[in-house]
């Protein structure tokens, strides 16, 4: 399994290197020096976004909030998401370093897991949602660009059957289906195989969670669902630093419409080359140009970078 993800990030990066050559290295150039100083900028919105998503996941852990934890939380939210990037497991590579973290600062195994696995499932959930709203407000929105959705509707109602199978799995023993997982991708911390019993006690736990706390999980799916909505804002900041402003509306179908590649790449590390390639496609659906698809796409990753830098730096050290 590692071989061929191996095999299939090499082939992106061959990929995406041929890509970026045939739109033009000068043309590229032209658009990122457009940006100049003004690309810090661009930190922000995925800053606001961890402050949602821990905010979320606070809310899922039954015991008394604390300011401290919530400053631990938007860490180790930084450092699991960071590995959730990098390890080609369906972005569950990192799950597991939150709950040893959490185990650490003295929450129980049982609630420290519900919550990482809770958060996942309405967090993909609300993706969904993002995505659904994308392709229905494109044509109404961008006329133009209706033409070329019909595939990726296909495309994203391939990914929504998966994320339905992952709500499935996540309502019927998700923690015990979980560690098979890692199982064989032969990425399974040796603690969770000795905790096979107690992950079978815990999926009667979060069983009985939707039902009795509604309220909680509503606000959290809300919370994660506005995240999702700060990354179209992110979109909005990048073009308008590239010289090429766009509507607000347009920002985020492009956004919504940019989720489709990116979680279809799930086994490649980062959805390198997928990501890419589905920036630049969009935006010559958009009529925008390759080369401004191919600026957003180095902007995006500078952005990325950045967090999933920091974020490394945070696992290395808690």
């Amino acid at each position: 399994m590692r071989r061929l993800n191996l095999l299939l990030l090499a082939l992106a990066t061959v990929l995406l290197v041929w890509l970026l050559w045939e739109i033009g290295w000068a043309s590229l150039a032209r658009h990122l020096r457009q940006v100049g100083w003004g690309w810090p900028i661009l930190l922000l919105p995925y800053g606001v976004v961890s402050c949602l998503e821990t905010l979320a996941w606070e809310f899922l852990l039954i015991t008394k909030s604390t300011r401290s934890r919530l400053v631990l939380l938007f860490w180790l939210r930084l450092g699991g998401e960071a590995l959730n990037q990098l390890t080609p497991t369906a972005s569950l590579g990192g799950e597991p370093y939150k709950v040893v973290r959490l185990q650490a600062a003295g929450l129980s195994f049982d609630e420290a897991t519900a919550s990482v696995v809770i958060h996942k499932a309405l967090k993909v959930l609300s993706l969904l949602l993002y995505i659904v709203l994308g392709l229905l407000a494109t044509p109404l929105l961008l006329p133009e660009a209706s033409a070329h959705l019909t595939a990726l509707s296909l495309a994203a109602a391939a990914l929504g059957l998966g994320i339905l199978a992952f709500i499935v799995v996540a309502g019927q023993d998700p923690c015990l289906r979980i560690l098979r997982l890692l199982e064989r991708v032969e990425m399974c911390p040796g603690f969770l195989k000795e905790k096979e019993e107690e992950l079978s006690r815990l999926d009667a736990r979060l069983a009985s969670f939707y039902r009795s706390y509604p309220g909680k999980s509503l606000l959290a799916f809300l919370l994660l669902f506005l995240a999702w909505i700060c990354h179209g804002v992110e979109v909005y900041l990048i073009f308008f630093l590239l010289g090429h402003p766009i509507g607000w509306g347009e920002a985020l179908c492009l956004d919504a419409l940019t989720m489709i590649f990116t979680s279809l790449g799930f086994f490649i590390p980062a959805a390198l080359g997928f990501q890419e390639g589905g920036n630049i496609l969009l935006a010559l659906g958009f009529h925008l140009g390759a080369p401004l698809g191919a600026a957003f796409s180095i902007l995006r990753r500078v952005r990325e970078a950045f967090w999933m830098g920091l974020g490394l730096m945070v696992a290395a050290w808690k």
